[in-house]
């Protein structure tokens, strides 16, 4: 995506999924990684209404009720029930800015044509650049407002088919101040004191609206965003994050400082030392840091294109829809153990709702641990795919090996060493005529002569390390033994 503009897709729709007794196939799907829905509405609300600071924002006590207006993109004609949300906050200082800044549009606008909900807020701006007490205000009440449309989508969750376990918020510079303080500016007792002058900001979810819900997403998207302090990260800190940021950015600090030099703002906490606390603690953000780059690195400034988006917007975006959907989608995962031809499957997935097998043969089931019988030896790659109900999916393949059978029936007729062996084996027979075969365990022949001596060596060097069975047939008689190659 170099710039702009409406995407278009031909929808991939989901292949039908059987019943056991019909299944043909796996119900693969390309939902949320790439665009499958041609029309997206648009729609714009008031998500809540808050007193913001008046300009030329000198006075904290000079404030005027704000609607807070976000707008809502949907895919049209999606009939899922509930599907996971992304809230974007825009660029800006604090000071400028519109939920319809260029990448803000950008992201949701993609996102829906994937198959996301996504919303795009607007939130009370100003403050005091002089003053250090008002840059935190400024953030603070930006991080109410974010809480406010948390809690609106999930008040009108059934109205907009939103799954509330799966709310995301993503941010730029400002926003992605907001998507910090989300994640770890989560408890009272981190409030700022400066957000008890008066006027009162609030406990988190007071202010906007009064719906009944808690603020915090499931996951956050932070670029070139900060904190206000790491302290506020702790060990139970454990929601996903991805953090882009670039390592010369001028504007908002990569490692410690203040946001553009300005000696009268606090010093933040960029996206370096959040991901090393993180770490510290043993958990682990995803991360995309541009060596050497500036602030907004894919292409804006201040949310807007300058003058179009650069090569790294379609990285930063791929990223992003690859970092959502690990959030939200099942894992794959299964053992399996044999006897003789028949397999059992163990499931061991996380998160899934349904499961599909592809046993490489020819053969399906939609049972969770099936029993498989295969027709004859040999490798078999199976396939597990699992989804969940919001059509997310994982799959993991396997090879699986189903050997002969390995009768062994020797009665002391004939020996084979060294056993193991890795250059050559010396077979000794006892009274035996006939015709000496080697197999390995999926019933190749690898050797075959007739009997000669009573004693036969034979360069192995060439086999692949494994099990073989060495048969011998005399006088209607087949005798067997196992022996095994090593490298």
């Amino acid at each position: 995506m170099k710039k702009l503009l409406p995407v278009s897709a031909i929808a991939f729709l989901l292949l039908p999924v059987f019943s056991k007794p019909g299944l043909t196939q796996i119900p693969y799907n390309s939902r949320y990684q790439t665009a499958i829905f041609t029309t997206i509405q648009k729609d714009s609300v008031v998500y809540g209404n808050a007193p913001a600071l008046s300009p030329p924002y000198l006075n904290e006590n000079n404030t005027f009720p704000q609607d807070l207006i976000m707008d809502i993109y949907q895919p049209v004609g999606d009939t899922l029930e509930a599907r996971p949300a992304v809230i974007c906050a825009h660029a800006g200082a604090f000071l400028t800015g519109t939920r319809e800044a260029d990448d803000m549009v950008a992201f949701c606008d993609s996102l829906a044509h994937r198959g996301y909900l996504a919303a795009s807020i607007d939130y009370r701006l100003g403050m005091n650049i002089f003053s250090a007490s008002s840059s935190i205000r400024a953030v603070y009440r930006a991080h109410l407002d974010a809480r406010a449309a948390v809690r609106y989508l999930k008040e009108f969750a059934t109205q907009y088919g939103i799954d509330t376990n799966n709310i995301y918020l993503l941010g730029s510079s400002a926003g992605g101040f907001m998507a910090l303080s989300n994640l770890y500016l989560d408890t009272e007792a981190e409030r700022p004191p400066e957000s008890y002058d008066p006027p009162d900001l609030g406990c988190l979810d007071c202010s906007g609206n009064t719906y009944l819900h808690g603020g915090k997403t499931n996951g956050a998207l932070s670029f070139w965003g900060a904190l206000s302090d790491t302290g506020y990260i702790v060990q139970d800190d454990t929601i996903p994050l991805f953090l882009a940021h670039g390592t010369a950015d001028g504007t908002v600090p990569f490692g410690v400082g203040s946001a553009f030099g300005n000696p009268y703002f606090p010093a933040t906490y960029g996206s370096l030392p959040v991901s090393q606390r993180l770490n510290n603690f043993g958990h682990d953000a995803e991360t995309y840091f541009v060596a050497g780059a500036d602030h907004e690195f894919y292409g804006t400034t201040n949310g807007m294109w300058d003058p179009a988006p650069n090569e790294y917007w379609d990285t930063v975006f791929n990223k992003t829809v690859s970092f959502v959907y690990s959030i939200h989608k099942p894992h794959a995962g299964f053992g399996w153990s044999s006897s003789g031809y028949t397999v059992s499957f163990t499931d061991s997935s996380q998160g899934a709702t349904n499961r599909y097998w592809d046993f490489g043969d020819g053969g399906f089931d939609s049972v969770p641990s099936p029993v498989h019988q295969y027709a004859a030896a040999g490798q078999y790659r199976v396939i597990q795919f699992v989804s969940n109900n919001l059509l997310s999916w994982d799959t993991l393949s396997q090879i699986i090996e189903i050997p002969v059978g390995l009768p062994e029936k020797n009665n002391g007729k004939i020996n084979v060493y060294p056993n193991p062996a890795k250059d050559k084996i010396t077979i000794e027979t006892t009274g035996l005529k006939g015709r000496i075969t080697i197999r390995n365990i999926y019933g190749n022949i690898c050797f075959r002569q007739m009997i000669s001596t009573p004693k036969t060596t034979l360069s192995v060097k060439d086999f692949p390390s494994g099990i073989y069975i060495l048969t011998v047939h005399s006088d209607k008689i087949r005798y067997s033994l196992r022996f095994r190659i090593i490298r």
